[in-house]
Order: structure tokens, then C-alpha cells, then sequence
């Protein structure tokens, strides 16, 4: 009795399958069919309208890619602003860092080179002092 059962569930979802396979095959054959009439009533038209359609696709992209240039910016713009500070509000800065003194610099530099030049003048004297004859 338990094979029968099984048996008997086995034909039955056989049928159900079939059954499916048939509504499958009688849709996608209306599909078809629906597909022909459309394109036999639309071909005269159908350059036309597919170079409009064409046309308007790319204009409605490029007004997408035009908002979003836009909202990019913005984005970044915002961004930048609160990493960097550039111009005029740089004394607003609060700065641990020490910042190099360009005229004590440049003080130190000169001292440095006449310091330089006064022993190079030195020891120039020097060398003529000892190769002078001595009488």
C-alpha cells in the first residue's frame, strides 16, 4: 500500500509537470505572436522612432552625468574646505609648530660668510707673510 502511494504521487506530479511544460508553451506562443503583430503594424516607423528614442536616451545620460559632475563637486568642495585652508584664512591657524625666523636666518648666514672671508683673508696674509724672504 505505501508503494501505491508513492506510485500515485509520482504520476501525479508527472502530470502537474506536463501541464506546466503545456501553459509554458501556449504563453510563449502568444508571446510571439504578439511580438509579430508589433512589429509588422511598427515597421515604418521604427528608424525614426529608434534614432528619437537613441537621441533622447543620450541627452537624459548626459544630463545625468551633468548632476552628477555637480553633486560631486559639491562633495569634494565641502570636503577640501574643512582639510585645507589656503590664502587668507591662514592666520586663523593655530600653530604648535615653530616656525623658522627668515631675517635671524639670513643674519646668522651673512655673519657666517664674513667670518669666512676675514680667515680666508687671514691665512692668505699668513702664506705671504712666510713666503716673503726675511732680511
Amino acid at each position: 500500500m505505501h508503494q501505491d502511494k508513492k506510485r500515485a504521487e509520482l504520476e501525479e506530479i508527472k502530470e502537474f509537470a506536463k501541464e506546466v511544460e503545456f501553459e509554458m508553451e501556449i504563453e510563449k506562443e502568444d508571446d510571439e505572436e504578439i511580438d509579430e503583430v508589433k512589429t509588422a503594424e511598427g515597421e515604418i516607423e521604427t528608424n525614426e522612432v529608434f534614432e528619437k528614442k537613441k537621441r533622447r536616451e543620450a541627452i537624459f545620460e548626459m544630463a545625468l552625468f551633468l548632476i552628477l559632475g555637480i553633486l560631486l563637486g559639491i562633495t569634494i568642495k565641502t570636503e577640501a574646505v574643512k582639510r585645507i585652508t589656503i590664502g587668507f584664512n591662514d592666520y586663523k591657524l593655530d600653530s604648535k609648530i615653530e616656525r623658522y625666523d627668515v631675517g635671524a636666518m639670513k643674519k646668522e648666514l651673512d655673519d657666517q660668510m664674513l667670518e669666512q672671508q676675514k680667515a680666508a683673508k687671514q691665512s692668505a696674509a699668513n702664506q705671504q707673510i712666510q713666503s716673503q724672504p726675511q732680511q
